[in-house]
């Protein structure tokens, strides 16, 4: 079964977008292939940091796909070796090693990340070998965001960034002009900080979401 470990970002953006769903279903991706961290809705309720930057609907919205998606075996994964060291690594938290962790025991997978500073840390670090397993495995938020603009009615993806929380700088930006954005610009904005980011992580990220999905 190819599964899609899914880190609290892309479910909290995409949920204050409105737009989680509609990724799912532009991929063919079905709810019982994400995989999430088992401490995810207990963290949308209960941090601080997120209750100061997302609408209390948009964190009632990742509740609920929280708990419509199955969470990873934690006590599989929590003893590991690959686990300990990576969560002790700078720039490295606990839920990401724990997602990076849990796609050692699949042969199928793909890691649904926003978090940049995750990405540059591990493309940096001397963990080879799991360089090597997610070498073209790392989906983002600015790769889903640019897939759905291509495939999705356009108008309705800018009125629900419009209308929700401005939490992600990128997307922020994309979408600057307001209901004067054009479909191209918000694109070339997206792939621009792909770039960007693939000159900082290597070979980490995919080279198409719809490659990435038909390959699987």
């Amino acid at each position: 079964m190819l599964l899609y470990f899914t880190d609290n970002d892309i479910i909290l953006k995409l949920a204050a977008y409105q737009l989680f769903w509609e990724m799912l279903a532009s991929l063919n991706i079905k709810s019982e292939n994400i995989r999430i961290l088992p401490t995810a809705a207990k963290v949308f309720s209960g941090s601080q940091k997120i209750s100061r930057n997302f609408r209390a609907t948009s964190i009632e919205r990742a509740k609920q796909i929280a708990n419509a998606c199955n969470i990873i075996d934690q006590s599989a994964i929590s003893n590991t070796i690959e686990f300990e060291m990576l969560a002790s690594t700078d720039g490295i938290d606990v839920g990401e090693a724990l997602l990076v962790a849990a796609t050692e025991l699949e042969q199928d997978f793909y890691l649904l990340t926003s978090d940049k500073r995750f990405l540059k840390t591990l493309a940096s670090s001397n963990f080879d070998s799991v360089k090597q397993r997610l070498q073209k495995r790392v989906i983002t938020l600015e790769q889903l965001m640019a897939h759905l603009i291509s495939v999705k009615d356009f108008d309705l993806i800018c009125r629900r960034v419009l209308s929700a929380d401005s939490c992600d700088m990128v997307v922020s930006d994309a979408f600057k002009m307001g209901r004067q954005t054009k479909p191209q610009d918000a694109v070339t904005v997206f792939h621009q900080a792909i770039q960007d980011l693939r000159v900082k992580t290597g070979d980490l990220l995919i080279d198409s979401v719809v490659t990435a999905v038909r390959a699987g």
